[in-house]
This record gives structure tokens, C-alpha cells and sequence, in this order.
């Protein structure tokens, strides 16, 4: 991966969020279950793949999906892992790190499978991430992704996102 090549950090006020967005009744968003742990990050690293704009740090983000779903299967007695199903498949997840003091609290950001995607399904996965974030007494979340990524233009803006140009991140 280039070593000069930007990713986009944002921030959001968690306490200014607006109401969250609608969801079709044949899809629901919960917390995952600890015996979902390979399943939702399996969907993560699924998507992340089959996305081509992520081409070049894939290496690095499927990296930092794995240590963030161990984290977020382990350190809590509920998981800090969101998901999104349509009925019982997993189309997408976000991996949450709930401390205060992390560098990065939306550990791999909304993952949504290809066949799901275009639905506005990232962006409940946001709302829904920087709600539970909020929930956990957090009030400005943040989280990274590669600049210039559909995620960095269309999705991590919206309710309020900040973007700041950093260096690629080392997630270890």
C-alpha cells in the first residue's frame, strides 16, 4: 500500500444525533451473538474483499477486522459487534471498540455484503454503531477509512461527520 496515500478519520457528536433512519420490517439490527463471532466477521472480511477501492489495504483491514472481532467477542459480557439480518443471514456488521480512550471506536466501520448494498444499509449500520456508542457514555465517536472510498464520500459524512486527512493507520 502506498505509505503517502491518505485515509479519512472522522469524528461525530453523539449527542446530535438525528432520529434513525427507517428499516424495512424484513430486516432487523441487534447486538451479535457471541456464537455469531465467525459468521459476522466473516461478512466483514467478505465485503471488505469484494470491495475493489479497498484493493490496496485490504491486507491491513482484514488484519485489523480480525483483532477487532476478538476484542469485541472477549472483552465484554455482550459483545460490541452490530449486525444486520434479513431473517436469519447476517448481510452486514459493525465491530465497535466501547472505551472512551480508543484511538478508533468504529473498529471496521459498516460492512454490508455485495448483494445488499446501494439500500442504505451502511448508514443504519452507522446511525445505529454511533447510537450504541453513545449509549455506552461516549460522546465523540470516531472512526477511519480509506479516503476517497465510498464509505468516505457517501456514508461516514452523513449525521454530522467530520473528516480529517491522515496517515494510513496501524491498527495493531
Amino acid at each position: 500500500m502506498n505509505a503517502n496515500k491518505p485515509w479519512s478519520l472522522f469524528h461525530w457528536k453523539t449527542a446530535i444525533l438525528p432520529k434513525q433512519p427507517l428499516l424495512d420490517p424484513s430486516f432487523s439490527i441487534r447486538p451479535a451473538l457471541i456464537e455469531e463471532k465467525e459468521v459476522a466477521t466473516q461478512v466483514a472480511i467478505l465485503a471488505l474483499r469484494m470491495n475493489t477501492e479497498w484493493h490496496e489495504a485490504a491486507l491491513l483491514a482484514t488484519q485489523a477486522i480480525l483483532e477487532a472481532s476478538k476484542r469485541a467477542f472477549t472483552d465484554h459480557e455482550t459483545t460490541s459487534c452490530l449486525v444486520i439480518t434479513h431473517g436469519k443471514r447476517i448481510i452486514g456488521t459493525s465491530i465497535l471498540d466501547v472505551r472512551p480512550e480508543a484511538s478508533y471506536h468504529l473498529l471496521s466501520g459498516p460492512w454490508v455484503l455485495t448483494e445488499y448494498r446501494n439500500r442504505g444499509f451502511g448508514s443504519i449500520l452507522l446511525h445505529a454503531s454511533l447510537q450504541k456508542l453513545a449509549e455506552q457514555g461516549i460522546n465523540e465517536a470516531s472512526g477511519i477509512t480509506v479516503d476517497q472510498s465510498t464509505s468516505a464520500r457517501f456514508i461516514y459524512p452523513k449525521f454530522g461527520g467530520i473528516k480529517t486527512l491522515v496517515p494510513p493507520p496501524d491498527f495493531l
